[in-house]
């Protein structure tokens, strides 16, 4: 893309933030996305009008879903990520501690390969104790690749902060687990409060952390409504722009006509 091989050039999924290079000329994004402050975006913006991106069946097909919610199965509450670990920051685990804090008995899963290794485990057990919150609380499943399963022992998953999910999101909701997030200023703080949007779960987008441990907390205590999203969140989002292929294509396609046309 530096050498400019095409006279409009896009940047967009994979990487959320500037490429830093003066060729390309738009980023795609979308209203939840787009920062409020325009003097965060160095490329122009590509505005699709609902989502950034859309769940295909390719990427999420229908990986089994236990009965019931894990709550039922484990006696107590468990949250949980599947987060890349270089989203971790002492603040985030002190967030997380809040809300394990606030919920007698909760656990906090990592479903993550490094939790195979002992300083992983060590380190995380050590930011969480500084909060008051016991190792024996937190919990660790060594796996890659074949992850999905796992979130069937998660009742609520956690997003990290400032850096979000995106693809982990999409796949914790295809899984019947609602993600609370917190909502920054930035582009890469901003991609789950779009995904939760579109999938009709914006009362799970958080502005400050008082709300964020507010509302899983509150989430914790409504295992009516995590029942009817463990089991009802799939026809949900293929029902909203997250879900809905052709329709992200529609206006993927008049996007593209309306930017070619202003540069005629």
């Amino acid at each position: 893309m530096a050498y400019k091989p095409a006279p409009i050039q896009v940047s967009w999924l994979g990487y959320p933030h500037s490429c830093g290079l003066t060729t390309i000329d738009y980023i795609l994004l979308d209203p939840y996305i787009k920062p409020p402050d325009p003097r965060l975006l160095i490329e122009r913006p590509f505005e699709m009008p609902e989502s950034w991106v859309s769940l295909g069946s390719v990427g999420f097909h229908d990986v089994p879903i236990d009965p019931g919610v894990p709550e039922d199965r484990t006696g107590h509450l468990t949250f949980g990520t599947m987060n890349n670990p270089y989203k971790y920051t002492p603040a985030l685990i002190g967030l997380w501690a809040r809300v394990m804090a606030a919920v007698p008995d909760s656990t906090f899963l990592f479903v993550r390969p490094e939790g195979g290794t002992e300083i992983f485990r060590r380190n995380l057990a050590r930011e969480f104790a500084k909060h008051g919150i016991a190792a024996e609380r937190i919990e660790h499943v060594a796996v890659r690749g074949q992850h999905r399963p796992h979130y069937n022992k998660i009742d609520i998953a956690l997003d990290t902060a400032p850096h979000v999910g995106g693809t982990t999101t999409c796949e914790a909701i295809w899984m019947g687990v609602p993600t609370v997030t917190l909502v920054g200023p930035a582009f890469f703080e901003r991609l789950s409060y779009s995904n939760l949007s579109n999938a009709g779960l914006g009362d799970l987008c958080a502005a400050t952390e008082d709300d964020y441990v507010r509302i899983a907390v509150a989430l914790a205590a409504d295992r009516p409504r995590r029942l009817a999203l463990r089991h009802g969140l799939r026809d949900q989002i293929r029902a909203r722009p997250l879900g809905q292929g052709q329709r992200w294509v529609d206006n993927f396609q008049h996007q593209i006509e309306a930017v070619v046309a202003a540069h005629k």
